[in-house]
């Protein structure tokens, strides 16, 4: 009875030894995975991560823009504001600011033709009126003046107009000249009326100029 007996123990540990020998199971080996694969995972992280530090970036950007131009703006209007304060207009001395004119009163009584040369030395001309609105408010100067004064129009007999000295033909409908068209005929402004005298007479004179930048 020994011998079934031992050969009952061998084949025993024989079975045993093949089991513990045999190749791991297919769900353990599934479950660990491939190292290929655990590389792919952690490189596919990092990009992740990347892509997400990019776009945060990005909107970063897109943010403080505006903030950038508004800032640049501003700064670009400190700069020019002070040229444009440093630009004024004024007058010489001794003349009247009306409008955009400069103005200049004679204080003697001269012919025209003298009050015009006063006036060209000055770097000025003889008074030119634009509209109805100057020439009532030149009125009202005169008024308080108290005196009449040649202005910068006269009549040329050859083409029986009333002419400014900038050569422009007088328009009747902004005003009317009163008194005699004639040959050495001039125009005089009151506080009343535009008048027409003779050039050769003596009176004040109005020279005007544009401002002056400063």
């Amino acid at each position: 009875m020994d011998a079934p007996v031992l050969y009952a123990e061998l084949h025993l540990a024989k079975t045993q030894g093949l089991r513990s020998t045999s190749p791991p199971s297919p769900q353990q080996d599934a479950c660990r995975g491939p190292g290929w694969h655990r590389v792919a995972l952690k490189l596919g992280c990092v990009g992740l991560i990347l892509l997400l530090m990019g776009l945060s970036v990005l909107v970063g950007f897109l943010v403080q823009k505006p903030l950038i131009e508004k800032c640049s703006v501003a700064v670009q209007e400190n700069k020019t504001e002070p040229t444009v304060r440093s630009t004024i207009l004024e007058c010489p001395r001794d003349w009247h600011l009306h409008w955009n004119k400069c103005l200049f009163i004679s204080q003697t009584s001269r012919p025209w033709a003298e009050g015009l040369a006063d006036c060209s030395l000055r770097g000025a001309t003889l008074l030119l009126i634009g509209d109805g609105k100057e020439l009532k408010l030149l009125q009202d100067f005169s008024k308080g003046k108290g005196q009449q004064f040649f202005i910068g129009l006269k009549y040329v007999q050859e083409d029986k107009v009333w002419k400014w000295m900038n050569g422009s033909i007088l328009n009747t409908n902004l005003l009317r000249i009163t008194g005699k068209n004639e040959e050495n005929s001039c125009a005089l402004i009151s506080h009343t009326e535009v008048f027409s005298d003779s050039c050769s007479s003596d009176n004040h004179w109005i020279c005007q100029k544009t401002l002056k930048r400063v």
